[in-house]
């Protein structure tokens, strides 16, 4: 069995390890519409913690929906193909209502 340690690091570590070392400021948003905004100072497997000013808060990783670097910082350095489902069109695709 291998341990936490063993496995290689994450998407998702990389992503977060990068925007950490970047000092990026990043918005945070919530499962519940709520966006946060600050620098991301560490994370371990359950939360995050975001610096705002003076403030530090502990944000849980299942109430994160998504961590967006604000003004392009963090970007990844190649970009990533990922595979498309399925092969008919989404004749949704593209309107506006």
């Amino acid at each position: 069995m291998t341990s936490e340690h063993d496995r290689t690091p994450s998407v998702q570590d990389n992503f977060l390890q990068t925007l950490i070392r970047g000092k990026t400021t990043v918005n945070v948003f919530l499962v519940n519409g709520i966006r946060l905004s600050g620098q991301l100072t560490a994370f371990d497997q359950f939360a995050v913690l975001l610096e705002s000013g003076p403030a530090v808060q502990l944000v849980f990783k299942h109430a994160i929906s998504t961590v967006l670097p604000v003004n392009g910082g963090g970007q990844a350095h190649e970009p990533i193909e990922a595979p498309v489902s399925g092969s008919k069109t989404n004749p949704l695709r593209g309107r506006v209502r």
